[in-house]
């Protein structure tokens, strides 16, 4: 049989047509201009062009040809920048925004969790008061309510609550998780913070209507209140809950923190495996079972049926949605005896999943899912390839390592294009962890369905000491010598250029083709070299940062891979202080950073000094100062400052986050009319210095 060309097996993925306009498309679309005018403009020419192509398509000869060829990639481009931008409150009249109130009524679309004596969940605002009357709108909104008592909300409630909507803050700091960003795709742009009394809950029995994601949640709460008692530590449970059900908000930063160094992270997040572990666990049930004739339709329901219910408990993220959406077509295909393509039907399950949701292009999740997917289908034959093993123990251990290597070709790019870091021995990590995963997934599922209480006892022993095993073995590999292989994030030009680069290997490969190799060497090239550049440009550079962590003060100097930061925080490892600066601390330094405590309770000054410069943190007036090159005010220091400044004569003061808005402001205008250079660090970004002296 004559192999089929590269060409000829694009043709066989009709899906192609569609998904690559409209991929691209969606892409590019948060870079173009928008207003509700260029939105209504784009809706209008969308349908006009949809009509003129119709009609293109009835005819005949060249107009239909190029009409309806070039209409059809035309509309598509349209159509996804519909998509893209439909929900966001520049181009949609009812949102809430665009009313001037301080009264909302609100619906909570999910469960709400409760941290200290915070309830934190996003809600749909269905209307507001407005002068005293109820108009009804549209959006969504992340609220954060103070309360002493014990979280009684849940999915579904209707709340009325009062306060100031203000927009999600972005990142202040340099590789700072983007929280914004994170929100929007989930078109969450505003939030709001209410104390008890400004908020109540609203008659229950209007919001116990049907709702299929209130049902979910309430099973996979009745799985997990089933599962607790058979579970004996806190930290067991929660991991064994994100491995059933993709419930990972208990699970302690050190453990998360782990399973992310050694390249596992994925077991924690439901996604394709733990659907393929859920579908040969019902294919193994279902087969022995002597199924009548009439009755042969019945394995596919229901395998049908149980894996959609699973993604919808587990909260049909990407990952899990496109693994349902494929397994469905391998169902499909073997009950009617047809062919199957991995590729076409990956290509299908990315295309439902971003007309339903448009802006799941830029989540992390997805991307990864669906490169590791495609690494997978395209890269473990070759895998294969080289390491031919025959005994069927081997053969195994040569599959699971070939499916490790060929998810994570693919993936690395992107992984240190987001994160920057590298897992050195995931391959070890991935072979210790999906055996032992999969039992404790198997022993979940046993145990969920399971009405005996002993025997739910032993099996709970088992799953406790094999999740045992597995953070055993995870912390020993994260304490090994380069465990973690942690850079400065690539740019979009190496990012660019090292899937080129790939992909030109792998065709060269596949199809025996020379010219591309070396246009892969090429690439390579060209990717050593903007590395090779970039390091020498970073080398003995000089690093001064003053960190926006909002009440409290956090200063940074680095340089030659070695760092010392001086911090009110009481560690380094506070929280605060890792969320808004330690990834670049981290990044910043190859040997263990020196920290200094500064006090930030009591009002007291300091004298930092610095290779660049004196440094002096103001918090209260005295009567003399030494001189020194930057001043931060703190704590709303304004009676005396003058006096201070002239002793101290400054090149730059910076205003912290520790001062209110209100005052910073009347400090600002004082600086300005002294000619002294100032940084507002309220609401702004850090203050970042490279290479230049102050």
């Amino acid at each position: 049989m004559k192999k089929l060309s590269f060409l000829q097996r694009l043709e066989r993925l009709p899906t192609l047509k569609l998904a690559v306009p409209y991929l691209v498309t969606l892409l590019l679309a948060p870079g173009l201009p928008m207003s509700l005018h260029i939105f209504q403009c784009v809706q209008q020419l969308l349908v006009v062009l949809v009509l003129i192509t119709f009609c293109c398509y009835l005819l005949k000869g060249r107009i239909r040809r190029y009409g309806y060829i070039y209409g059809y990639y035309v509309s598509v481009v349209l159509f996804g920048i519909f998509q893209f931008w439909r929900e966001d409150p520049l181009v949609t009249i009812s949102h809430f925004s665009h009313i001037m109130t301080d009264s909302y009524v609100v619906k909570i679309i999910e469960e709400p969790k409760m941290k200290r004596d915070i309830i934190r969940f996003s809600a749909e605002v269905v209307g507001a008061y407005q002068k005293g009357e109820f108009v009804e709108t549209t959006g969504r909104l992340m609220l954060s309510l103070k309360s002493s008592q014990k979280n009684s909300l849940q999915f579904g409630d209707l709340l009325w609550l009062k306060g100031q909507v203000k927009e999600i803050a972005p990142p202040f700091n340099p590789m700072e998780f983007d929280y914004r960003q994170y929100l929007k795709r989930q078109h969450i742009y505003h939030e709001i913070f209410a104390v008890f009394g400004r908020y109540k809950l609203i008659n229950r029995k209007e919001t116990t209507a049907f709702s299929l994601t209130g049902l979910a949640l309430q099973t996979r709460r009745y799985f997990l209140v089933k599962l607790r008692p058979h579970i004996k530590r806190d930290e067991h449970f929660a991991i064994a809950s994100a491995l059933l059900y993709g419930s990972r908000s208990d699970i302690s930063a050190e453990s998360i923190q782990v399973f992310t160094n050694t390249g596992t992270i994925h077991v924690l997040s439901v996604s394709g495996m733990h659907v393929a572990v859920l579908f040969g666990f019902l294919s193994l049930i279902f087969k022995r079972i002597a199924w009548p004739s009439y009755l042969r339709w019945l394995p596919l329901i229901l395998l049908w049926s149980m894996i959609w219910i699973y993604a919808f408990i587990a909260g049909l993220d990407p990952p899990i949605t496109r693994a349902a959406i494929m397994i469905s077509f391998v169902l499909c295909a073997q009950h009617f005896k047809r062919s199957f393509s991995t590729l076409n039907s990956l290509i299908i399950a990315a295309l439902l999943i971003l007309l339903v949701v448009p802006r799941a292009v830029v989540d992390v999740g997805f991307q990864l899912s669906f490169l590791a997917v495609l690494g997978m289908t395209i890269c473990s034959p070759l895998v294969e390839g080289f390491l031919p093993v025959k005994r069927p123990i081997l053969r195994l251990l040569r599959d699971a390592l070939a499916v490790s290597i060929a998810a994570q070709i693919l993936t690395t790019p992107l992984s240190l294009y987001y994160f920057g870091q590298f897992p050195t021995y995931f391959l070890i990590a991935n072979v210790l962890v999906d055996l032992p995963s999969t039992l404790v997934m198997y022993l979940g599922f046993i145990m969920t369905i399971n009405p005996m209480q002993g025997l739910n006892d032993l099996l709970g022993f088992l799953l406790e000491h094999l999740i045992a095993f597995i953070l055993y073995c995870l912390k020993f590999i994260d304490h090994l010598a380069f465990s973690t292989i942690k850079v400065e994030p690539m740019g979009l030009e190496l990012l660019f250029l090292t899937y080129f680069a790939l992909f030109s290997f792998l065709y060269a490969f596949q199809w025996k083709d020379k010219k591309y190799v070396w246009l892969g060497g090429c690439c390579t090239i060209g990717i050593l070299l903007i590395t090779a550049q970039k390091c020498l440009e970073n080398k003995d550079v000089e690093r001064f940062r003053v960190y926006n962590t909002k009440h409290e003060l956090t200063i940074g100097y680095f340089k030659g891979g070695r760092g010392i930061v001086y911090s009110t925080f009481d560690s380094l490892q506070a929280s605060g202080l890792q969320y808004s600066c330690g990834r670049e601390i981290q990044l910043l330094t190859s040997e263990k950073v020196q920290f200094v405590a500064l006090n930030g309770r009591e009002r007291k000054n300091y004298l930092v000094t610095l290779p660049l410069g004196n440094i002096a943190i103001l918090c209260h007036a005295v009567e003399t100062m030494p001189q020194a090159d930057l001043v931060i005010v703190r704590k709303n220091l304004l009676n005396g400052l003058p006096h201070l400044l002239k002793q101290i004569r400054p090149k730059l003061v910076i205003l912290d986050g520790s001062n209110s808005m209100e005052k910073s402001r009347h400090i600002q205008r004082m600086l300005d009319s002294l000619g002294i250079q100032n940084y507002l660090m309220k609401d702004n970004f850090a203050y970042v210095w490279d290479k230049e002296n102050l």
